[in-house]
């Protein structure tokens, strides 16, 4: 396969792909109660713009041989974390 038949092959799976998701989450609104149907058509939308966007970056995202690890003491167990207790408490704060 010719590198522009392969080019026009992608665009034609893209372009499948994104329809294929714009149906399912068509279906998926469909489920919507009518007090979240907004809220969740927002929410669909903004997924199906995130995927659309995914599919039109090339290469990876993540240049995963310059991952390493982290070093051994930065990950700790949550019974030795001293700040735990703060977990059950949250802050709310109204900002004008």
């Amino acid at each position: 396969m010719s590198q522009d038949g392969a080019s026009q092959f992608q665009e034609v799976i893209r372009q499948e792909l994104e329809l294929s998701v714009k149906k399912e989450l068509e279906k998926i609104l469909t489920t919507a109660s009518s007090h979240e149907f907004e809220h969740t058509k927002k929410d669909l939308d903004g997924f199906r713009k995130l995927f659309h966007r995914f599919l039109q970056e090339k290469g990876p995202s993540v240049d995963w041989g310059k991952i390493q690890r982290p070093p051994e003491d930065s990950i700790q167990p949550y019974e030795k974390i001293k700040a735990r207790g703060l977990a059950g408490h949250s802050l709310n704060m109204k900002a004008n």
